[in-house]
């Protein structure tokens, strides 16, 4: 991992918006790690310490909210920020994400410009705005 930019798990069962996620990721800048499945994104989040965990509450073998558990617990990631993301969630998933130790809750991964405000909040000093990749 490049210790001067930001490292950023996304732990999603879906290819598809890992994949969309990752690009956009990576124009800003930062580098990226991908799980699909709960237990994958709990062993990367250990053995790979990542700068912030973008993690869908549905997650296969383990559940999102107990991989977000164990990361709280975990001595070396109690401070890693936890973004859940989830899609057409009731207002309980979002409730019970905050009270299982995440600092924000996105209901639509695709709505890219709050993930990308969340980062830059969370991440100041490993940021590259997303305007400068985009306009060369």
């Amino acid at each position: 991992m490049n210790q001067l930019m930001a490292t950023i798990l996304i732990a999603d069962r879906d290819d598809h918006t890992r994949h969309h996620l990752r690009s956009l990721l990576e124009l800003k800048g930062l580098e990226v790690l991908e799980a699909h499945d709960g237990q994958e994104a709990f062993d990367m989040a250990v053995g790979m310490r990542p700068d912030l965990v973008l993690i869908q509450l549905s997650l296969p073998i383990v559940s999102g909210f107990t991989v977000i558990r164990r990361i709280r617990k975990h001595c070396e990631l109690r401070t890693v920020p936890i973004i859940a993301v989830s899609v057409n969630s009731p207002t309980s998933n979002r409730n019970l994400a905050l009270a299982a130790g995440c600092i924000a809750h996105v209901e639509d991964p695709s709505e890219f410009y709050l993930l990308d405000a969340l980062i830059d909040q969370l991440l100041p000093e490993k940021r590259l705005p997303l305007s400068s990749h985009l306009v060369q």
